[in-house]
């Protein structure tokens, strides 16, 4: 690699190191406090935040990455032009594609490494974060119980008139699982509750109906029992969950975009998804196109101007490609187009500032 471009690397890689830990930071701070949370009420070690926040990252990078490159192009440039550097290089004879070259090759590979981690890495990575933290909600140091109020049991839902969680008495009690076209229910007068560690709840339940559903909506089964006892297993896997678009590669979208019984709305918006995948990851490379002639072009600015105008790119991209979203998922005809309006824009105002900056 030749000095010149080594040079401007060197500038540019500590203000890019450092925008990335500040943007996953404040990303990840929400989590942080709800994983702690979560650690310290089901006793579960420091290593198992650690590991949830691995599966988080590439999710978070896909946005972390692109602004962090951003402010590090304008704040390098913008540092270099300052400082007189750009000038004596243009005086040398370097032209404007030579001096913001580095910044282009990193912009393509940054981009195609989004690529992957927004179709295939980010997704993975957050269906095992969103297993394991379901896994770890399950596992109950004690049962919480308040009066009046419905209780996760894993798949179920326990409602207690009277509840005392140090004896376990429970007084006027109703059981439901729902996620069915009839759920099955359980009334009883009153009843225990006790845990069963590592695998869930007994209960005993005194004087009370139990209704099951039946294939025919307008019938159901019931019966009365004096005493019944019932184990609710708080396996997570138990639980039918209809993954998060987050959670979902873009190769299993396609393959539910496929699907012949598929409501047209959520074909719609796995569609939208897909395409504002793609939109968002090649951010890097738009980026460069305004970031650079921006970055050489605010002259003798107010310390931080490089980075306030940095964050005005960040939320004009994000604004249009939300409008571009929120355009296809209303209307068909747009949803393979609609996620691409930032990208186009974005293109197209740095093309301009590009034009202008190279023939200074």
């Amino acid at each position: 690699m030749q000095i010149v471009p080594r040079y401007i690397l060197r500038q540019f890689l500590p203000i890019f190191g450092a925008g990335l830990s500040l943007f996953l930071g404040v990303l990840l701070m929400n989590q942080f406090m709800r994983l702690f949370a979560m650690a310290m009420l089901k006793g579960l070690p420091f290593f198992w935040i650690l590991s949830c926040f691995a599966r988080l990252l590439p999710s978070f990078a896909a946005l972390a990455v692109p602004m962090a490159f951003l402010v590090a192009v304008m704040v390098a440039l913008g540092q270099m032009t300052d400082t007189g550097e750009v000038m004596a290089l243009r005086s040398a004879g370097f032209s404007y594609g030579e001096i913001v070259r580095p910044f282009l090759w990193l912009g393509l590979a940054l981009s195609l490494m989004m690529l992957l981690v927004n179709h295939k890495v980010g997704p993975d990575g957050f269906h095992s974060f969103k297993k394991r933290t379901s896994e770890a909600s399950q596992k109950m140091a004690k049962i919480d119980l308040r009066p009046r109020s419905f209780t996760p049991l894993g798949p179920w839902r326990l409602y207690a008139r009277e509840a005392d969680s140090s004896s376990g008495k429970l007084e006027g009690v109703y059981l439901v699982r729902p996620g069915q076209t009839q759920a099955m229910r359980v009334n009883a007068e009153s009843g225990s509750i006790f845990l069963d560690p590592g695998r869930g709840v007994d209960l005993e339940l005194r004087d009370g109906q139990l209704v099951l559903p039946n294939k025919d909506p307008e019938r159901f089964t019931s019966g009365r029992f004096e005493r019944y006892r019932m184990h609710l297993p708080l396996d997570a896997s138990a639980v039918p969950r209809e993954p998060d678009l987050q959670e979902m590669t873009t190769k299993a979208l396609r393959a539910r975009i496929a699907e012949p019984g598929l409501a047209p709305d959520r074909r719609l918006e796995y569609r939208v998804e897909a395409t504002a995948r793609t939109a968002g990851a090649l951010s890097p490379f738009v980026f460069f196109w305004v970031a650079a002639p921006l970055g050489m072009g605010l002259r003798r600015r107010a310390r931080g101007a490089d980075f306030a105008a940095s964050l005005g790119v960040m939320f004009g991209f994000y604004g249009l490609l939300v409008v571009g979203v929120s355009l296809g998922r209303r209307h068909d005809l747009l949803a393979g187009t609609a996620p691409w309006l930032a990208d186009v824009v974005g293109l197209c105002v740095g093309g301009g500032l590009t034009k202008k900056a190279a023939a200074q």
